[in-house]
């Protein structure tokens, strides 16, 4: 397989996609950093370049890992690496915009298939009290 299909399966998106997403990511950073000053302050974090930052969001948004999982891959805490999803995350939805319909059509859906039989617990023969108080009775 060549590189940039693997590319495509692991995060979602072709290689020159990525680098049009990071391109536009790094100039909305840089216009909030000039917007509000305060946002710059503190130790830079070396570790995590922009590209990084994006590369764990969409993997996230590809994958579904858990946050532990992710900060494993990326050598960081969980709760980093929670924080640089989110953060990225807003910065995306600045410029990528989706749908703002909060409407299903009919084009969208074929079937609606919902599960809402009722399924009995099976309750112990022996020391039954110690498990069920009999308040609740079966009415079938």
């Amino acid at each position: 397989m060549t590189k940039s299909k693997d590319y495509l399966r692991q995060i979602g998106i072709t290689e020159k996609q990525f680098a049009l997403l990071l391109d536009k990511l790094e100039q909305e950073i840089k216009h909030e950093l000039q917007i509000n000053k305060m946002k710059n302050r503190g130790v830079s974090s070396k570790t995590m370049t922009t590209d990084l930052r994006l590369l764990l969001t969409l993997n996230y948004l590809r994958h579904y890992p858990t946050f532990s999982s992710l900060g494993t891959m990326f050598r960081i805490s969980e709760s980093y690496a929670n924080k640089i999803f989110h953060k990225t995350v807003d910065y995306l939805l600045k410029f990528i915009r989706p749908k703002k319909t909060n409407e299903l059509s009919l084009d969208d859906v074929c079937t609606v298939v919902i599960d809402v039989a009722e399924q009995e617990i099976e309750r112990p023969v022996k020391k039954q009290k110690s498990y069920y108080s009999g308040k609740k009775n079966d009415i079938l």
